[in-house]
């Protein structure tokens, strides 16, 4: 026969409207009682009724990810990190994708939420920076967590990575291979990551004494194919540079691409970097130099604030920013002696 909650409560020694608070993640039990609780329901095996203990708390256990973004493989992290943490909280993950171009967003995720009654949000780029939609979220009284927006003083809760620094770093990298020709491919434009990686690139340069070359500075997306148009153009000039430096791997890919097609070796003839440490960056030939960032441990934490704010335990964690690390491949050739 299935356990019961009786049967946790006589194990325990505490009434089942204890059991029933504790299960509920209710304030009002002492932390010593908690921890008796938690462990009959452990060694016993209960699991909760879901539906039961939604009718009581008036909670779907259900969050919802919200996300435009043509990166499968960025989407693909955030989600596992996401779904980490559900699979610890019994909660449940759907996944919205969203027209940042649609005027009526705001209105559209309200009756999606209350359609699928959704407890709770979390926000990626570029809906994280879409400063009505962020108030139309707290005017509502949504909870939500945000995955890199531009600007951590407005919100309250949510994680970021050093985009900025890690491409700062990764430019002074390439400059010190002797590299002083480099050519840059933006994010997508609507992206805070895409600003703060070229910002970065930028301020390497002129504390190394170098000018951008506007020539050489060319607009993506994020996806392979707007990687590939990029590298065609920078390629086809008569004074190219000796390194591209691709705000994302997926673009990088389609500079490669564009290079193999033009007969030009890479790292031979061109340096290539990517930013994000994809499996793709480590399934090319020649592998990429790039840098990893830790999306999915980002995701994971953006949930933990995300069912801290529903839990009412916001308080017992912080917002994080996360630190990239470089990884250096075959793709960068050092023209140093």
């Amino acid at each position: 026969m299935p356990v019961t909650i009786k049967d946790v409560s006589n194990d325990a020694g505490v009434s089942i409207k204890t059991v029933s608070r504790v299960i509920n993640k209710e304030k009002n039990v002492s932390e010593k009682t908690k921890e008796i609780v938690i462990k009959s329901i452990q060694k016993l095996g209960f699991k909760p009724n879901k539906s039961a203990q939604s009718l009581r708390s008036k909670r779907s256990h259900m969050i919802a990810l919200l996300y435009n973004n043509p990166n499968k493989h960025y989407l693909a992290d955030i989600q596992g990190g996401i779904l980490r943490l559900c699979k610890e909280t019994g909660y449940n993950l759907v996944l919205q994708e969203c027209d940042y171009t649609n005027v009526n967003l705001g209105l559209e995720i309200t009756e999606f939420i209350d359609d699928f009654s959704i407890d709770g949000l979390i926000v990626t780029p570029p809906l994280s920076d879409m400063n009505e939609f962020l108030e139309h979220l707290n005017q509502t009284q949504t909870e939500y967590s945000i995955i890199a927006p531009s600007n951590t003083r407005k919100v309250k809760s949510y994680v970021s990575s050093n985009d900025y620094e890690a491409s700062y770093a990764m430019t002074n990298k390439i400059i010190n291979k002797g590299h002083l020709n480099i050519g840059f491919i933006k994010g997508h434009h609507k992206h805070s990551a895409s600003h703060l990686r070229f910002n970065g690139f930028t301020e390497a340069l002129k504390d190394r004494g170098m000018s951008l070359n506007s020539e050489w500075v060319k607009e993506g997306n994020f996806s392979f194919d707007s990687g590939f148009s990029a590298g065609l153009e920078l390629l086809k000039s008569h004074n190219k540079p000796s390194v591209i430096f691709a705000s994302n791997d997926y673009m990088a890919a389609g500079v490669m691409k564009a290079a193999q097609m033009n007969g030009i070796n890479i790292p031979l003839d061109l340096s290539l970097v990517g930013f994000d440490d994809s499996p793709l960056a480590a399934q090319l030939w020649p592998s990429l130099t790039t840098i990893r960032q830790p999306v999915e441990d980002m995701a994971y934490h953006a949930a933990r604030l995300l069912l801290g704010n529903i839990d009412g335990l916001s308080e017992e964690m912080d917002s994080k920013e996360f630190i990239s690390e470089l990884i250096l491949r075959e793709s960068l050739i050092n023209l140093i002696d």
